[in-house]
């Protein structure tokens, strides 16, 4: 077949005996520069989960203080107690004050969030694990000072919000 100028404004002046490949040098090139992109949006985005989870629990934690102050209203000043605090004394309460139980985002499905009061009974924490996944806060004292270190647990309290005695 012979190629004429037609032909040859097709392959953008290039004739198939001129065709090649990339070289070496240049794959290498692409492939660090797509790494470097990667590499930068990976690093953005973890920390996106984390920031949904953290505003999820904040919101959690908001509709959970409502429903304890509610429950404090109704059952004679007394707060929740106990470990099934949720299920047996918000959503199982009458009149029902939270209509299902709520699950810390920040562990594993179907964890609910934590919860503690005072020895007295006068002061509550309740508290999602934060990004760390681990528990910083153990309870609270009957001042209303929180028991633990101050780290990124997400807590809401009726109490100072301060840590130690």
């Amino acid at each position: 077949m012979k190629y004429n100028h037609t032909m040859k404004s097709i392959f953008f002046g290039l004739m198939p005996g001129s065709l090649r490949g990339f070289s070496m040098i240049e794959l290498v090139v692409v492939l660090v520069l797509i790494s470097i992109v990667m590499g930068v949006f990976i690093i953005r985005m973890s920390g996106v989960e984390d920031q949904k989870f953290r505003e999820t629990a904040r919101g959690d934690l908001r509709t959970i203080q409502t429903a304890i102050n509610a429950y404090y209203l109704n059952h004679s000043n007394v707060y929740p107690a106990g470990s099934d605090w949720q299920n047996n004394d918000l959503v199982n309460d009458n009149p029902r004050v939270l209509r299902q139980a709520l699950y810390d985002p920040f562990r594993s499905a179907n964890t609910e969030y934590s919860y503690d009061t005072s020895s007295d009974g006068k002061y509550y924490v309740a508290f999602s694990y934060g990004p760390d996944r681990s528990a910083d806060i153990t309870g609270i004292s009957t001042s209303g000072n929180l028991s633990g270190t101050s780290d990124d647990d997400v807590f809401i309290t009726n109490g100072t919000g301060n840590f130690g005695a």
